[in-house]
């Protein structure tokens, strides 16, 4: 993972809402939702829980198989 896509992470992690973390990250929202889904995929886990508002981390190791 690049430094800019770490970026993307924390962005969320901060502002803990994809159209906020998209725009403090210079990307759009879309780019920034399929992003986290890709590299929620790769990793096998879920790093954010999009389902409530504001997204929240599901906390560490939780497996995408849990859904």
């Amino acid at each position: 993972m690049s430094l800019d896509k770490l970026d993307y992470v924390l962005a969320l992690a901060e502002e803990r809402n994809l159209t906020r973390a998209a725009r403090k990250a210079f990307i759009s929202q879309p780019t920034l939702t399929n992003y986290i889904n890709r590299l929620e995929e790769q990793l096998g886990v879920k790093l954010f829980d999009r389902s409530v508002t504001p997204s929240k981390s599901p906390g560490p190791g939780r497996s995408t198989s849990n859904r």
